[in-house]
């Protein structure tokens, strides 16, 4: 052999004993690397990995099947992006309905829900919302239709207001073709009306909320007991004349026969009746019964107030507020305000609707709505909530034999409030006239004139 070629064979070996060397000594590197995090393990921070995401960790299942409700305001919480497991309905709620809450309502409410998942075998996750304004319940509703319709709950209770405006826009489902409840005789005849927009049921009826006339213990009355009693002798009457919605005004006028709508179905005002409205309220204030305080109130909340802290006898206000009351005064009850009948009101309520698109889904959230406005269990959580409940039944069966009588009067004869676009069109010219006439700068008749005029 060349000596050339001894020395190439040489460096050869050389070279893979150092390359074996070279493997061996990173081999005992990592062994000392993995042994050293191990045995430091106690004292090492815990860190979350980037690709251990929430699907690949552990859950817990809940107890009962109600899911958590949103602990987040509904505004910071993005919009889930996939649609619910199949034993799964999603129902949003307005928040005063959270079914955790600790009062009896709230655990009505819960069992109720829980008794329907049992039965079913699903679990209900319940979202709460806000009733309005930016992530409420309607605002939710439109960003997820547009944005991620997969996300639509399967049931929704809304504000009959906005359930007229997610209807127009298909975010609701029809209900004519999943039930039939909404033919049902025992509905209060402004609770069917809130089932209808354009003829067709959107929603099942749950509770309403009507205006009424409220007295104080032991005022005296007449023995048809009308909205002419804010004009009566001794009578001190407070209401919102700043209201935005012009409710009170509304009311007065429809109960005297005025129309709110013309030959084409556009809003307009009857300028003699208008007038006739206007001439009771300024009687009411030229008497002394209507004091300048009510320019001051916007909400039938802050009315109610002044009226229970002032020396007011008498009110107008969402009967809801009573009912409240006398949820919460228990056996005090007695010493509150008593409910007169009126000739005609007007009453909002809520409903029962559908988001979802598949039809073994859509079925399955109206058994839940037909089984939660089931007149028993109505009657008992509408009772301890303080809402008037849709069914007629279900008033039937409230404990209070004195309200019940006052408050089933009231119910027969309230009407729905109008359409949303009548109500943008003549609630500010109502509130403009109202507001002119009560700071003495217009006489009901030019008050009545110049609202007319504003809507044509």
């Amino acid at each position: 052999m060349k000596p050339e070629n001894l020395s190439s064979d040489r460096r050869q070996k050389n070279t893979n004993r150092f390359l074996r060397k070279l493997s061996a000594l990173k081999l005992l590197i990592a062994l000392s690397l993995i042994f050293a995090l191990t045995a430091c393990a106690s004292w090492l921070p815990q860190v979350e990995f980037p690709w251990q995401s929430e699907e690949t960790q552990p859950t817990r299942t809940p107890e009962p099947p109600l899911t958590e409700t949103n602990a987040l305001p509904a505004e910071t919480q993005p919009l889930p992006t996939q649609m619910a497991p199949s034993n799964e309905l999603v129902v949003w709620l307005p928040a005063e309905m959270d079914p955790a809450a600790e009062n009896q309502a709230a655990s009505l409410l819960n069992a109720r829900l829980l008794a329907f998942s049992q039965a079913e075998g699903i679990t209900i996750s319940v979202r709460l919302k806000s009733l309005s304004g930016s992530g409420g319940l309607l605002d939710a509703l439109t960003a997820a239709s547009a944005a991620a319709p997969q996300a639509l709950p399967d049931l929704i209770l809304l504000p009959r207001r906005d359930l007229e405006t997610a209807a127009l826009k298909s975010m609701v489902i029809p209900l004519d073709p999943l039930t039939s409840i909404v033919d049902d005789k025992d509905w209060f005849p402004y609770a069917h009306e809130m089932s209808l927009i354009q003829g067709a049921a959107y929603g099942i009826p749950f509770v309403g909320d009507p205006l009424a006339l409220i007295l104080k213990a032991g005022v005296k009355s007449s023995p048809t007991a009308d909205w002419q009693v804010i004009n009566l002798p001794g009578s001190l009457f407070t209401f919102p004349a700043d209201d935005a919605q012009a409710l009170l005004p509304l009311t007065l006028y429809m109960a005297l026969g005025g129309a709110v709508s013309g030959n084409q179905l556009r809003p307009s005002l009857d300028e003699e009746i208008l007038g006739d409205t206007l001439t009771l309220l300024a009687e009411g204030q030229q008497k002394g019964s209507i004091r300048a305080e009510v320019l001051q109130w916007q909400t039938f909340q802050q009315s109610w107030q002044g009226f229970l802290e002032g020396d007011a006898n008498c009110t107008a206000a969402p009967v809801s507020l009573l009912l409240r009351r006398y949820a919460q005064a228990g056996t005090d009850a007695e010493a509150l305000p008593g409910l007169l009948e009126t000739s005609f009101t007007l009453s909002s309520g809520w409903v029962w609707a559908l988001g979802a698109s598949q039809a073994g889904r859509q079925e399955l959230a109206v058994r839940l709505a037909e089984y939660l406005v089931e007149p028993g269990f109505l009657s008992s959580w509408s009772e301890a909530f303080g809402k008037l409940p849709a069914r007629i039944s279900a008033l039937e069966s409230w404990q209070n034999p004195e309200l019940r009588a006052a408050l089933m009067r009231l119910s027969l004869k309230a009407h729905f409030l109008p359409g949303n676009e009548i109500l943008t069109s003549i609630s500010p010219a109502l509130r403009s006239a109202v507001l002119a006439v009560l700071r003495d700068n217009s006489t009901p008749e030019e008050a009545a004139l110049q609202a007319v005029e504003s809507l044509q």
